[in-house]
């Protein structure tokens, strides 16, 4: 009888710090800023700078995969990326309808940060206090991380920003036994499998916090709140099987990922703690505070949430990097970007132990992350080099009837990322688009055919990026190299090939037609009158971008 009374009161613990200044039934609530504040910051922050990094390599694939038709998609998730598929597919229709612009393909990543700091706020909230959850939501839009992956169109902030929901949903779970909270925590849960398969390590984190976070001492209750998230688990895990059997007869795809070693952890750590080496040491340590006041809270009863919160945050924290970091020293399988969905766990145990300190303490460790933050954070923000740079020279430089080789098998969909540069230049060595092909590439011509079709250009640009191949070797005799940049700290390069005067191209000749895809290209102008060389406007754009020249 004593037993069922205890349990059917709820014990201090239980009544959150929101909770306890709930408005009373009938009265609208007041927006809550603790919440909304992070949110809109994180957002300023994320936007700041958005377009200024050039695309990278996995950017230019997202372009490439929605730059086609939606069937065409499909056929292509079928080939390769089929991991990627639900974050391709919410990406196609924005980008259909604002284009393949840096702004349009960044937008909503910079979004699902400030998504994610709005949850981290409303966790820290819940299971701590409203200042904690402050305090994380902005430690957690000062990490340089998070502003290199906002300012990515790639799935890894919408995974950060899922993973905090589910976790949310985990920590309502917890507190309601209504099957709702269940369905909706196994919901997203599939939801973050088809964003990132790797990040369905975080079930196993939830398992080891869910006791803890379940706040009642009746043993029956506790085995339904376990009952219910091993189900909503398995059906959000049996849900995300199809997308596991693809990813598997796809694996080849991350076969350049090598076993990490002690110098990979390190990094990790670093990452995690927002990056530069200096800021994590400073985030790490607040952490570090956040964990002595949820261990002392947990002695005393009265402030029992920040112990809950520790208790989620520190599963969160280690078992997905550490997972990844021993599987894959027999199936390399780990790159930070895979388990940057664990950085809001660090940003919560930070947030609490900022909120821990006194108020000249608060501050000044305030100043101190955001004096360490700041640099890294303009870093990130320098106007990008590589591909744009690359597309403004040749914009520059082209002229009318210029070809372009890609050495290789394979056709980079630069010309689709950056179409003012390289989709003016004639791309005589593609035989299939990428959507014609079903791939992120474009499919080469034989090399026979190939130095065929230059027979009817006179200058030729070539273009490389970290795969070099001998340039020579793509192209037939009569041409000689007239000059060579190397751009991005020599990451990519750019010669320029001119048809000695002796060998004038027959400019009226068509292409032959390219019977393995029925692609004729289009048909090359006649000789150009004057010297070759690189106009003046082109030389202006090499000083002005400090390109090397060789």
């Amino acid at each position: 009888m004593q037993q069922g009374v205890r349990t059917a009161i709820p014990s201090r613990a239980a009544v959150q710090p929101a909770e306890r200044g709930a408005t009373p039934t009938g009265r609208r609530a007041a927006p809550d800023w603790t919440v909304i504040v992070p949110a809109i910051v994180t957002l300023a922050v994320m936007l700041w700078g958005i377009t200024a990094p050039a695309y990278w390599a996995d950017e230019m694939d997202t372009v490439s995969a929605e730059s086609r038709s939606l069937p065409q998609l499909v056929q292509l998730l079928g080939h390769v990326d089929a991991v990627h598929g639900l974050y391709y597919l919410l990406m196609w229709p924005v980008v259909q309808a604002a284009g393949p612009g840096e702004l349009a393909t960044r937008l909503p990543s910079a979004v699902a940060m400030a998504a994610a700091a709005a949850g981290i706020a409303v966790i820290g909230r819940r299971l701590a206090s409203r200042r904690a959850g402050l305090c994380a939501g902005l430690v957690f839009a000062a990490m340089p991380v998070i502003s290199e992956q906002a300012h990515n169109a790639r799935p890894y902030a919408m995974v950060t920003a899922v993973a905090v929901a589910a976790s949310w949903l985990l920590v309502r779970m917890a507190d309601d036994t209504r099957w709702r909270w269940s369905a909706a925590y196994g919901g997203m849960l599939a939801v973050l499998g088809y964003l990132e398969l790797d990040a369905l390590l975080l079930v196993g984190a939830h398992a080891l916090a869910l006791r803890q976070l379940a706040q009642t001492d009746d043993p029956q209750t506790r085995r339904g709140t376990t009952q219910r998230w091993a189900t909503a688990a398995f059906v959000a895990v049996l849900a995300v099987a199809p997308l596991v059997a693809f990813g598997w007869a796809q694996r080849g795809q991350i076969s350049w990922i090598r076993p990490p070693g002690w110098a990979d952890a390190d990094a990790m750590l670093a990452s995690l703690g927002g990056g530069p080496l200096a800021l994590a040491v400073a985030v790490w340590a607040l952490a570090a505070v956040g964990c002595v006041t949820a261990l002392a809270s947990a002695r005393d009863r009265r402030g029992a949430g920040g112990w809950r919160l520790a208790r989620l945050a520190l599963p969160w924290l280690a078992i997905p990097p550490t997972a990844m970091l021993a599987v894959s020293q027999a199936m390399p399988v780990y790159n930070f970007r895979y388990v940057l969905f664990c950085v809001p766990a660090l940003a919560l145990l930070a947030g609490l132990g900022l909120a821990a300190l006194g108020r000249v303490w608060r501050a000044g460790a305030a100043i101190l992350i955001l004096a360490l933050a700041v640099p890294p954070q303009l870093t990130t923000r320098v106007p990008g080099t590589g591909m744009r740079q690359a597309a403004s020279f040749l914009a520059a430089a082209e002229r009318p009837g210029d070809a372009i080789v890609y050495p290789g098998t394979d056709i980079p969909p630069w010309y689709l990322a950056y179409p003012a540069g390289f989709a003016r230049l004639d791309n005589i060595g593609m035989a299939r688009s990428p959507a014609a092909s079903g791939r992120l590439y474009g499919v080469s011509v034989p090399l026979a055919l190939l130095k065929q079709r230059e027979q009817h250009a006179r200058r030729i640009w070539v273009v490389e990026m970290e795969s070099w191949q001998d340039p020579a070797r793509y192209l037939s005799s009569g041409f000689r190299l007239r000059h060579a940049w190397q751009l991005d700290h020599g990451r990519l390069r750019i010669w320029l090939y001119q048809r000695e005067p002796s060998a004038a191209p027959a400019g009226s000749a068509a292409y032959p037609r390219d019977q393995a895809s029925g692609d004729t290209p289009r048909r090359m102008n006649g000789p150009l009158k004057g010297e070759e060389s690189v106009s003046s406007s082109a030389l202006n754009v090499i000083k002005a971008s400090g390109l090397a020249v060789r």
